[in-house]
């Protein structure tokens, strides 16, 4: 009876899905993200993707074999555009949550067609997410925070308990994926002689492409701070996968890690790639625990306001005193 018992409780874990706001959070970042790589690089964009740009179509045709872009099928003008504004458009609308999966799947073709036409403006944060975009195609980005329109058109129906399989495996895979990548990160920094005598930091902020002058100047004026820093940034990463299963454990490692990825933005500049990492954090909270914060969040607004309210109530109550 027992065994039974534990069949069951574990088939309703596997047919419920989880994390649906830590998903449906995850979608809208990544969106916006995207679409601040469109419109950022507008101004540049037939520079940096065009055939009259950087790379060639010709030379991008004898060159990536990986993923054949549809920017290098043809080097027509109007043809770039019509491309480049219908990947904005589906990257809006992924964004908002309208469309579903057929929405999701042409957003992620077009936005790796981009990132695979020029692969030399990557800053590491776009391999990552167009990895994820992937493994999301399986998960349930909609239940929260967004546009819930029927479309028109229909698909072969899949039974709801095969849809939770799905989305609970392919959340699995993508914190399993940062996991590694935090993980196996920190060991190649404990075998990098510069990350032992603490030393690491200071080398990275010497390098123009990776470093800001202001910020340069103010983090390597302090011995202590390089050193604390340089060898936090490899426990945390080390310590990032095992801290997951402890919830108090997750608060506070997952704190570190945006604190560290904001550093990362502002000292060095990788804004995008940074933005990504915290991103994919958010995934790691349940839905409970995003509705004791949200609910804590509420209170504090209530108590805010009655505050003020009773401020107003006293002030009200000296004038009327005072007429």
């Amino acid at each position: 009876m027992e065994k039974i018992n534990n069949i069951n409780h574990f088939y309703n874990k596997l047919t419920t899905q989880n994390h649906l706001i830590g998903a449906s959070l995850l979608r809208i970042l990544f969106g916006i993200i995207i679409l601040y790589n469109y419109i950022v690089n507008y101004g540049m964009r037939h520079f940096f993707w065009h055939d009259s740009g950087v790379i060639s179509d010709e030379v991008y045709n004898s060159m990536y074999k990986v993923f054949f872009s549809p920017y290098g099928l043809n080097d027509s003008v109007l043809y770039f555009e019509i491309l480049y504004h219908s990947g904005f458009i589906f990257a809006l609308l992924f964004t908002i949550g309208f469309g579903g999966k057929i929405v999701h799947i042409l957003n992620y073709i077009f936005y790796l067609s981009l990132i695979s036409r020029n692969s030399l403006i990557s800053d590491g944060g776009d391999n990552i997410m167009s990895l994820c975009l992937l493994y999301m195609i399986f998960l349930n980005t909609t239940a929260y925070y967004s546009i819930k329109i029927k479309p028109q058109w229909s698909f072969p129906k899949i039974l709801p308990e095969v849809k939770s399989v799905l989305h609970n495996f392919a959340l699995l895979f993508i914190i399993v994926q940062i996991c590694i990548m935090y993980f196996f990160s920190g060991i190649f920094q404990v075998m990098g002689e510069k990350w032992n005598n603490g030393t690491a930091l200071y080398y990275i902020l010497q390098v123009d492409t990776f470093s800001k002058p202001f910020w340069e100047q103010i983090l390597t004026s302090n011995d202590y701070f390089i050193v604390l820093f340089t060898y936090a940034s490899i426990l945390v990463k080390l310590a990032f996968p095992f801290s997951l299963f402890n919830k108090w454990s997750k608060y506070v490692i997952v704190t570190l890690m945006m604190g560290f990825h904001l550093g990362i933005a502002i000292a060095m500049g990788l804004i995008t790639f940074s933005a990504i990492m915290i991103a994919i954090e958010v995934l790691v909270f349940s839905d409970k625990e995003y509705k004791k914060a949200f609910s804590f969040l509420n209170k504090l607004k209530f108590f805010k306001g009655s505050s003020q309210q009773k401020k107003q109530k006293g002030t009200t109550s000296l004038n009327k005193e005072v007429v």
